[in-house]
């Protein structure tokens, strides 16, 4: 698996660097049509999303869903309140708000279900209906959209650098669990996760942490609060997931990706971390 996963590995990180040195190009281009009239910080980056990440998460995720027999939604409509989620963040991000309303009401959408649940005294119907619009909208929207915001308030190169710092505790956590992994974290759903393990990602992602917020005006030690922050986070992510395939009875989201599994097994620690990062990285006014 190795032996795939590392140049698979290598041509994605090749893909995001890519789209990021784009984005960073295209930023501040004419764009008549826009509030502003140029491209903001960002764009490139979010119509990369919603025309091929976004899609993808959301067809894992009610795979998933729908493999371990939870009810799930026509895909345009799961699709609708994902794409909306994100959109509503990007836009605040932009501060094209007058837009941003119309897409967190179409987001919104999703709870439509849950309440016509209710209507009908279906007390679990509303809660898997509510389940599941947390699930697409947050999960598939609104944390992608997270990494977006954060571009839109730092260099591309800043936002490089926080998403290795993540990636960083994925790799330290790998390495020192192979190495001195000896007590289980949650066997239950992943037997391959060791506190061990969780010791060296910390370490890892705190360090690398350090290094991005030396290179921001937020300073080291919010870079600090970031990896820290990473290594609780990017770890619940995974295990997340690892509950949605365990109920599914599969080992990985998807097959897109040789070695790797799908966007969600790739993704799984940058969603959660992604608000942290938005939170103590970007500039604040």
């Amino acid at each position: 698996m190795l032996r795939y996963r590392l140049p698979v590995g290598a041509a994605l990180i090749a893909l995001l660097g890519a789209l990021l040195w784009f984005d960073g190009r295209a930023a501040g281009m004419p764009a008549a049509w826009l509030p502003d009239g140029t491209l903001p910080a960002g764009a490139v980056l979010a119509l990369a999303s919603v025309l091929v990440l976004v899609p993808v998460l959301v067809v894992e995720l009610t795979r998933l869903l729908k493999a371990g027999e939870v009810r799930v939604w026509p895909l345009p409509f799961s699709l609708l309140v994902a794409c909306s989620a994100f959109a509503s963040v990007c836009l605040h991000a932009w501060n094209m708000r007058d837009l941003a309303p119309l897409a967190t009401l179409l987001a919104l959408l999703g709870l439509l279900p849950a309440l016509w649940a209710l209507a009908t005294r279906n007390a679990a119907g509303a809660v898997a209906g509510l389940g599941r619009w947390l699930l697409l909208a947050v999960w598939a929207g609104a944390m992608p959209a997270c990494w977006i915001a954060l571009r839109a308030q730092v260099p591309w190169t800043a936002m490089v650098g926080a998403i290795l710092a993540v990636k960083c505790n994925d790799i330290g956590a790998y390495f020192a669990g192979r190495a001195f992994g000896r007590h289980r974290m949650v066997p239950w759903i992943s037997a391959a996760k060791t506190w061990e393990g969780f010791a060296g990602g910390a370490a890892a992602s705190i360090a690398a942490g350090a290094w991005v917020g030396s290179q921001l005006p937020v300073g080291v030690w919010h870079g600090v609060a970031f990896g820290a922050c990473a290594a609780v986070l990017g770890p619940f992510g995974d295990l997340s997931e690892s509950i949605l395939k365990r109920n599914a009875g599969a080992k990985d989201s998807g097959t897109w990706l040789p070695g790797m599994g799908g966007a969600l097994d790739v993704f799984d620690s940058l969603l959660p971390t992604a608000p942290a990062a938005l939170w103590l990285l970007a500039a604040r006014a």
